[in-house]
């Protein structure tokens, strides 16, 4: 009898901390739920789906395409803060806000480097009071921690997910690009998280359970589960800052290119934990025009010792020197085999990644001006000539043989400088209707002669 109340006693008592812990699972999913529903209602009414239309080249022929993504308020002036992705080629923008009440809005600027831009309702098209999110702390960020994805996924708007902080230190090379075509992510790394960011997402904010942004959706990983990536907030806090000031971001640059020491420890030794390995120069850039060298170390900049032993390193490094201000003088030590150098560069503004673009439709064919960038960025022996972007499947230019990134220097024997030239002498044959042009394009550094038989505009403009 004895037994049988001892052990009643171990299974009633095994039953009361069970239900005891029940409990406190319970209150404390309770709890998770109540901080989730506070995080969405500081931010959700904040939240824009976003409607661009878009100009596209890359066909060979301007192509006007709605699209669709995501932003967020974030000024009470009605600033929306997106992905540059989303709304740096637009040509027309209309927002649904938290009330689904729809109104224009204008680009104010872009910086593709980070993917950012800003746009800004016409808040006299709305009737309501915008609600303002509130931007966090991205340096304060933990690895695990619960955050929200909000925007319009696969263009179902007001859309909440969630997830963790897989990663707040993500790095992608530089030669990553955007789908507008320039190149980013060279001065910042990313958050990954598990939240799912889909196609639509772009622009929209990821959340922490305090209610406050501390990233920018930007993309996702195609044929991978839950794998997103974000701008971290204090990349986006300066550069809204800056485009709301100036309408751009003004950044400087030396020509450098580098690589992770680590990558070289057996070249230079398993010791060496600092320094910035340079990998390559842009010829005729001013740190070329210093007379350093691919395969410095670099030391020190301007008397602070540096390091990039590992890639994630390298964002903040390329962004110390582009924060400078354009004409500012830097001094770089370098080690230079068993010896130590000193050089005094000095900093050029970052010019235009992307040229002007131009639809050439009696041709079958689409160019665009070719800036300084993208001469280095394409390895083009100099800025001379239009870039070719795209070309008609079925056209003149096609059936002549002109091919993509053709660089054409020359029509009917005339020097082609820039974008300017090409328009007028376009603009001119088109007038004489001259129904034979022919071109002289560069391609794989040697020159080729494509001949267009030019074929008549339908003179139909689409405006979708």
């Amino acid at each position: 009898m004895i037994e049988m109340e001892k052990e009643m006693t171990r299974k009633t008592t095994a039953i009361i901390i069970l239900g005891v812990l029940l409990g406190a699972s319970a209150l404390a999913a309770g709890a998770a739920q109540k901080e989730i529903y506070r995080a969405r209602d500081r931010v959700m009414p904040a939240v824009v789906h976003i409607q661009p239309v878009i100009k596209n080249y890359q066909t060979g022929e301007l192509e006007k395409q709605a699209v669709v993504g995501s932003g967020v308020i974030f000024h009470p002036d009605g600033y929306v803060v997106t992905n540059y992705h989303v709304a740096g080629k637009a040509e027309r923008i209309l927002c649904t806000l938290e009330d689904k009440e729809v109104v224009s809005a204008e680009f104010i600027g872009g910086d593709p480097p980070t993917d950012i831009a800003v746009i800004k309702l016409n808040l006299e098209e709305y009737h309501g009071q915008i609600k303002v999110a509130e931007f966090g702390n991205s340096d304060l960020i933990e690895v695990g921690q619960y955050v929200l994805a909000m925007g319009s996924p696969l263009s179902l708007s007001r859309s909440v997910s969630a997830g963790v902080i897989s990663t707040r230190d993500r790095y992608f090379s530089s030669d990553v690009r955007l789908p507008t075509g320039e190149r980013t992510g060279r001065y910042n790394l990313w958050i990954q998280t598990d939240a799912a960011i889909n196609p639509g997402n772009s622009g929209g904010p990821l959340v922490d359970m305090t209610g406050r942004v501390i990233g920018i959706n930007s993309r996702a990983t195609m044929f991978a589960n839950n794998l997103g990536f974000a701008i971290p907030v204090n990349i986006v806090k300066e550069v809204t800052a800056a485009i709301i000031a100036d309408g751009k971001v003004t950044r400087s640059w030396i020509g450098l290119h580098c690589q992770a020491m680590q990558e070289m420890e057996d070249f230079f030794g398993t010791d060496r934990n600092s320094g910035v390995l340079i990998s390559s120069i842009d010829p005729g850039s001013p740190a070329d025009l210093a007379f350093m060298k691919a395969g410095d170390v670099i030391l020190e900049v301007n008397g602070k010792p540096v390091s990039a032993r590992f890639i994630e390193e390298l964002p903040s490094f390329y962004a110390m020197i582009a924060n400078q201000k354009p004409g500012a003088e830097m001094e770089f030590k370098v080690q230079r085999g068993n010896e130590q150098y000193r050089f005094t560069v000095q900093t050029k503004q970052l010019g235009d990644l992307q040229g002007e673009d131009f639809e050439c439709k009696k041709w079958g064919f689409t160019a665009k001006a070719i800036t300084r960038q993208m001469q280095i960025e394409e390895r083009l022996e100099d800025t001379t000539g239009v870039l070719v972007v795209g070309v008609k499947r079925i056209g003149p230019a096609s059936k002549g043989g002109l091919r993509r990134n053709d660089v054409i220097v020359k029509i009917n024997e005339t020097r082609v400088n820039g974008l300017t030239d090409f328009v007028r002498l376009y603009d001119q044959l088109s007038l004489d209707q001259s129904n034979r042009v022919l071109l002289v394009v560069k391609r794989g550094g040697a020159l080729r002669f494509v001949i267009v038989k030019a074929e008549e505009e339908s003179g139909e403009e689409t405006d979708e």
